[in-house]
């Protein structure tokens, strides 16, 4: 396509920016829908008097850092010329913007503040700093990642009340006998319901209204027999009529269900009376297991004789054969429950709607306790901050009057407490006013159910409208994305993997067709048909894939519905030596290096856990065979730790004698000074002794050391681990970084979720035959169905132990599971588009070999991604058929008897010694210690040296300031650089290269424009090395800030001097990730500077050796 094209739809483009309308648009996947983003924000900002009265808002961090970087980028380049159409016009309006910029006096890009550009999240924490007592809180509350401890402490507490004597000890009792007196179970299933309180605390007092609670119920069974009918194939409902009718004249009225329809006359209603027909018309049509019957007899109605009859329902059936959603939903009708609850369900469900509000009560009391809050409790009391609709509060009047346009990104993520933000943020909003809304999403990219997003809420507001904001809904269609060849088969595809009509209850997204902007050439879309589950075998064909050639600088990536489908995968990749960039794929506590950091904690802190004694002394640093620890623990069967490694060492072999007593005199020195530093300190310094750092070989390894390090700090008071529990919990819940020295453009591995936003040129997906696992039971299930009027809430509690399931609990399954299966359509849609040039799809199905020896092909697991594709690739697959020729399991002898080598020290292994005696520490030695930056714990002895010494010396520059440092002041600055160096023990034959660093290093900054900016002694309150302690849930925590000052425009900044330096590879990736790898420490120290100077704060990395800058989120930016 050439540039000077223009889409054939441009013209809904250009009315998306048109500053006087509303609008919520539908953007497909590679339809520009960032783009359209960007231009409208720069349109608004040609037309207000303040760029704060746009509020342009995001769900992710990295999201919102694209578009406000994307927005500046555009400021920037206003008058730079243009390659294209679409540049030409982004040009424009940003030269619009630019004029108003200086009209206004603005100075947008130096003061990008001023763009309110932020999270969903980050806007709820801004909403409760602003009216801290309104939002219930008093002083700002933490928001925790983490909150499942204290979810368990708030369950604890409320079952403690069981024997209160209060009312709600009844409802307690209730539960645990409904529960069999299960404890743990109903502890765990209570916990379970906190985190999604927000779905359901304002309904479960509506659900203690029987009649309401029922009624809502029959409303779900009209509609789903509203849309049965709505299947029903126009051609055959005569004929279903007139033979169910027939049917059922020659059958007892108890016979079957089949008699419910004498004396059909019509198509059953969608009513609730019209039940027994519909599930009549089901026995007549379906098999017990809901397929489609091929033959009928007198047990349906057929006797014999009656030929006629059996000839033509016999026709119907086969034309019905292709109506595959009649065939489904009629299938469902039999799982339709009664609308009314048995009493002893109903029992339960009016004790949970006591006991879950009192467990939410409690859980406000946990919050409190420890000055925390999870993301649900902030976008709740950010309501609250705002009042209702007719009783605003003065904050919600004065962002009524400050706020102008509001813009939302990804809107089809919305949960229903965030749409009521944006109601009551638009709330006293007047048609004609000025004032505009702007939502734009994807609904086929809607896969964040886990999280609370509601799809419903983009189809409902595409039609109604927002509260009382009316929309003029846009649909682009043009994919700027992926070749020809892929957007022609995912048209094709998706038509019959979506559904065919939108409905807002179930959250069904029918597809929206996108036209092709790029024609490409060469193969597109790639099957390879397995017909087995044979993880090694399809590992081995996606790294035929991954190693076929592509032209430089192309992308691949590995994108997979969950993890565990990359169990055959990683470790093949591992074993042929293909670098990869693993994106939240590995557990952190699954990775070699932090099992053996994670036996030598639990050993320290528990001196009879015999496990992690025998595991430590079996890791790489000791390397017992598994001989000698037999030896030494059936020798003492009741010995603790400590004991078994003084004991008696003959009877194990010299090698492994020799090794016992190299680690041992570690291992008591540990012991002996385990309470005089902290627990983290005490295993840190153990792991380094015993040789940690030597049995890793990749710099990734000792990344994930680092996170162990900072987690055991984070969970550890006066030395003591919190909670051990917790600790192997977080190790679970935490991903090891990627490889840090892997770049962007290698192969990307990462779960299709975390793909949402992506592209590449060549997308794998493998997996797409095995189900997803099933979820666990919950307590309580719940599902809120929007109408086009109301929502219904259908609500259910968990059968009792050793009862019948309930049906309108199985029900409300089958209703789930509905939308999951919706869902994963949409999962698939994301994963295909987000290929450029190639989409290779693998996975597997079953074959059943008959008599004469040849195969049929069976239908993909149900549920399977592959059952979704079934329509498009079974003809892949049928053909894939004709040269196969049984399981050949010798192709995998190698893999599976590989034989396990374990990696261990020499037995004669020593640290090195230090060349030189290490002077007494100053003051400012002292305080660099304490705040040691990340990389310096990793990058060597050596490094670690010259990031102090570059410190120091930063913090005398900027004393003086830049301009008093002329090169001829830095060239005679060697020696006292060779001081500091021998003062901090460097040892003399590293000094030479070591004093050149430290120069480069200063040199470099002092000739970057930014560097001189930060060394500036005129900025005002400015400081260095400023060290600050604070008092914390009782504990003191204490950070030292590299730089520090307030600009010309009331702005502080934060910067964190990073001494690395980055060779091979991309420079600007290396920056970008160790901008994510510190962006907790510098939102840490925003906390303690926030505390003391309630300015707004930027954050920034400064990298001296490479003049690298990377400015990231502030936690408190201004309003």
């Amino acid at each position: 396509m050439n540039n000077t094209a223009q889409p054939p739809d441009q013209t809904v483009r250009e009315q998306a920016l048109d500053p006087a309308g509303s609008f919520i648009v539908q953007a497909p996947a590679g339809s520009g829908k960032t783009d359209l983003l960007i231009k409208r924000y720069l349109r608004l900002l040609a037309t207000v008097e303040r760029p704060e009265a746009i509020l342009a808002i995001t769900f992710t961090r990295k999201a919102a850092a694209e578009m406000r970087q994307r927005v500046l980028d555009a400021l920037r380049q206003a008058d730079e010329p243009a390659d294209s159409e679409n540049e030409k016009r982004l040009r424009e309006l940003a030269q619009t913007a630019c004029e108003r910029d200086r009209e206004q006096n603005w100075q947008l890009t130096d003061n990008p503040a001023r763009l309110r550009i932020q999270t969903i999240d980050a806007f709820n924490a801004e909403l409760t700093r602003q009216l801290p007592l309104l939002a219930g809180f008093g002083a700002q509350p933490q928001i925790t990642e983490t909150p499942v401890e204290l979810y368990e402490e708030a369950v604890r507490q409320t079952l403690e009340m069981l024997e209160s004597g209060e009312r709600w000890s009844a409802s307690i009792a209730a539960l645990l006998n409904h529960l069999d007196n299960d404890w743990h179970k109903t502890h765990a299933l209570l916990t379970a319901m906190l985190p999604k309180r927000e779905q359901w605390l304002t309904q479960i007092t509506a659900s203690t209204d029987r009649a309401y609670a029922e009624q809502a119920l029959a409303n779900e069974i009209m509609h789903q027999l509203e849309q049965l009918r709505l299947c029903v194939p126009e051609t055959a409902a005569d004929d279903i009529v007139a033979l169910a009718g027939f049917a059922a004249d020659n059958l007892e009225a108890d016979a079957s269900a089949i008699a419910g329809c004498r004396d059909l006359a019509a198509l059953p209603a969608a009513s609730v009376d019209a039940l027994p027909q519909w599930r009549g018309l089901a026995e007549l049509l379906l098999t017990r297991d809901g397929g489609w019957r091929k033959k009928l007899n007198k047990n349906q109605g057929l006797p014999p004789e009656a030929k006629d009859q059996k000839a033509r329902i016999e026709q119907l059936l086969l034309d019905l054969a292709a109506a595959e959603d009649f065939r489904r939903r009629l299938h469902a009708v039999r799982e339709l429950p009664e609308p009314r609850f048995g009493d002893r369900q109903w029992q339960l469900l009016e004790a949970l709607a006591e006991l879950l509000p009192l467990a939410v009560a409690q859980l406000k009391v946990v919050f409190g306790a420890h000055g925390k809050v999870d993301f649900a409790e902030m976008a709740a009391r950010a309501l609250q901050a705002l009042g209702d609709a007719d009783n605003p509060t003065d904050l919600g009047l004065r962002l009524d009057y400050r706020i102008s346009h509001i813009l939302v990104d990804e809107f089809q993520d919305t949960s229903v407490i965030q749409n009521e933000l944006l109601k009551l943020l638009t709330a006293g909003w007047q048609r004609g006013d000025g004032r505009t809304l702007f939502l734009v999403g994807d609904p086929m990219q809607s896969i964040y159910r886990f999280r609370a997003a509601e799809v419903g809420l983009f189809l409902e507001t595409a039609a109604h409208g927002l509260g009382d904001i009316p929309l003029v809904p846009l649909q682009l269609g043009t994919n700027f994305r992926s070749t020809g060849g892929i957007v022609d088969w995912v048209n094709q595809c998706f038509q019959q993997v979506l559904p065919q009509r939108p409905d807002i209850a179930s959250g069904a997204v029918p597809y929206a067709p996108s036209a092709v902007w790029h024609a490409g050439d060469g193969r597109a879309v790639s099957v390879y048909p397995q017909f087995s589950n044979d993880t090694v075998a399809e590992a081995q064909q996606v790294l035929d894939i991954i190693n076929e050639p592509m032209p430089a600088g192309a992308t691949t990536a590995v994108l997979v519905q969950t993890r565990n489908h990359l169990a055959g995968l990683v470790p093949l990749l591992r074993q042929q030596g293909i670098r990869y960039r693993a994106m939240e794929i590995e557990r952190l506590g699954h990775q070699p290096v932090v099992l053996d950091l994670l036996a030598l904690t639990q050993a320290l802190v528990h001196p009879a856990d015999r496990i992690s004694w025998l595991s430590l002394l079996r890791a790489p640093w000791c390397g017992l065979t598994r001989q000698d620890l037999h030896a030494l623990a059936a020798r003492q069967p009741e010995a603790t730790g400590p004991e078994l490694i003084n004991a008696d060492d003959t009877l194990l072999i010299h090698d492994g004698r020799q090794r016992l007593q190299r680690v041992r005199e570690v291992l008591n020195t540990a012991i002996a000074d385990r309470r005089r530093q902290t627990l983290r300190n005490t295993v840190e310094s153990t792991w380094y002794a015993l040789g940690g750092p030597a049995c890793v070989h990749a710099a990734a390894a000792l990344d994930d050391a680092a996170a162990f390090f900072r987690l055991l700090e984070s969970m550890e008071d006066g030395g003591d681990l919190l909670n051990g529990a917790a600790l192997v919990r977080e190790l679970e819940r935490l991903f090891a970084p990627p490889d840090p020295e892997v770049g962007e453009d290698v192969l990307q591995i990462m779960t299709v979720h975390k793909a949402k936003g992506l592209e590449f040129d060549r997308v794998i997906i493998p997996g797409l035959g095995r189900r997803p696992r099933h979820d666990d039971p919950q307590l309580l299930l719940w599902q809120i169905r929007q109408r086009e009027e109301h929502a219904d809430l259908l609500i259910a509690p968990l059968t009792a132990a050793g009862a019948e399931r309930d049906r309108v609990y199985r029900f409300i399954q089958t209703l789930d599971r509905e939308r999951g299966e919706y869902e994963r359509g949409r999962l698939l849609y994301v994963a295909c588009t987000r290929a450029r040039r190639e989409l290779h799809l693998l996975g597997h199905t079953t074959v059943k070999e008959k008599d004469d020896g040849s195969y049929e092909l069976r239908a993909p697991q149900s549920g399977s991604a592959l059952s979704l594709l079934w329509p498009q690739l079974a003809a892949s697959y049928e053909n894939a058929l004709a040269d196969y020729h049984g399981e050949d399991d010798a192709g995998h002898t190698d893999a599976q008897a590989s034989v396990y080598t374990p990696t261990r020290l020499r037995a004669d292994w020593s640290v090195p010694p230090l060349a030189a005696p290490v002077a007494l520490p100053t003051p400012l030695t002292e305080a660099a210690d304490a705040a040691l930056p990340i990389e310096f714990s990793w990058a060597g002895e050596t490094a670690r040296v010259i990031g102090i010494v570059v410190h120091r010396l930063l913090q005398r520059i900027a004393r003086d300031g830049a301009g008093a440092w002329p090169q001829p002041r830095i060239d005679q600055l060697n020696p006292t650089i060779q001081a500091l160096l021998i003062q901090q023990g460097l040892p003399e034959e590293r000094r030479a290269a070591a004093v050149d660093q430290v120069r480069q290093a200063l040199q470099t900054t002092l000739n970057d424009t930014r560097g001189h900016w930060i060394l500036d002694n005129s900025h005002e309150q400015a400081d260095s090395e400023l060290a600050l302690t604070r008092f914390n849930n009782g504990r003191l925590e204490s950070v030292v800030i590299d730089r520090t000052f307030v600009d010309k425009d009331g702005m502080r900044w934060i910067i964190d001097y990073k001494t690395g330096s980055h060779t091979g590879g991309s420079p600007e990736a290396f920056l970008d990730q160790e901008r994510e790898r510190y962006q907790p420490q510098l939102e840490r120290y925003a906390e303690f500077m926030y505390a003391l100077d309630q300015r707004p704060v930027k954050l920034g990395l400064y990298f001296p050796l490479m003049a690298g800058w990377r400015e990231c989120n502030g936690l408190y930016q201004s309003t």
